[in-house]
């Protein structure tokens, strides 16, 4: 910068400021930078957070997935059993229908015996 000198009102060159070695500290880049140091230290906190619970959701998937193998076990061997409809068409029962009410003559080839439940 130029400044008029007293003497004679010529302009008189003075040397330039030097720049500081030491900068001064900027508020806001410190607090961009606090906030930068916060965010990955709360993101590393969660990480660790979140690689704990996966392993426990796989542990319990574990268990739920031999549970079901079980599970699926039981029922094959329940339908590779012949299923139950009830009694054995091809036998003949014998059942005691002497007193009992009756239609027909008591000496018919084929006897057909009912029971029900009045409620």
């Amino acid at each position: 910068m130029a400044k008029r000198g007293r003497n004679d009102g010529k302009l008189a060159e003075q040397p330039a400021p030097r720049p500081s070695r030491r900068r001064r500290a900027d508020p806001m880049g410190l607090a961009t930078f606090g906030g930068m140091v916060l965010l990955l230290l709360v993101s590393f906190m969660n990480w660790r957070g979140i690689g704990g619970i996966q392993d426990e959701m796989n542990k319990r998937l574990g268990q739920i997935d031999s549970r079901i193998a079980g599970i699926s076990e039981k029922v094959d061997k329940v339908s590779n059993q012949p299923a139950r409809t009830g009694p054995d068409p091809n036998r003949v029962y014998k059942i005691k229908t002497t007193g009992a009410p009756s239609k027909g003559p008591a000496d018919a080839p084929v006897t057909i015996a009912e029971f029900s439940d009045f409620q």
